[in-house]
C-alpha cells in the first residue's frame, strides 16, 4: 500500500508525517477537536508504507493518519492500541523518540 510521506528536517529533529492519501487535504470535527490533514505538514512524496514506517526509528517525531498505517504501526509494535486517537472515524497517532 502506498501512503504520503513528508519528512521535515530542521534544529536537530525530525518529523516524519505519514497520511493515508484520502485524507490529505481534510479536515475532521468532532466536538472540539479538529484534526487538519493540511498538505504543509502532511503533503509529500507518495511511497510504500514500508518505507515509510521504517524512517519511524530515525524520527524525533512520527504522525500518523489513517486506519491501514495505523494497524500496521501498531502491529510492527511501533504504536500502543491505546495511544490511537479518533476524530469523525480517522484514526491518529504519534510517537515520540526523544
Amino acid at each position: 500500500m502506498r501512503v504520503v510521506l513528508n519528512v521535515i528536517r530542521g534544529e536537530g529533529h525530525v518529523f516524519v508525517n505519514i497520511c493515508e492519501k484520502e485524507y490529505l487535504g481534510k479536515e475532521f470535527r468532532e466536538d472540539k477537536v479538529i484534526l487538519n490533514v493540511n498538505e504543509e505538514f502532511y503533503g509529500g512524496e507518495e511511497v510504500e508504507m514500508d518505507y515509510a514506517l521504517n524512517l519511524v526509528e530515525e524520527a524525533t517525531v512520527v504522525s500518523m493518519i489513517g486506519d491501514k498505517v495505523i494497524e500496521e504501526a501498531m502491529r510492527r509494535g511501533l504504536v500502543h492500541r491505546n495511544a490511537v486517537l479518533s476524530v469523525s472515524g480517522v484514526k491518529f497517532a504519534q510517537i515520540y523518540n526523544l
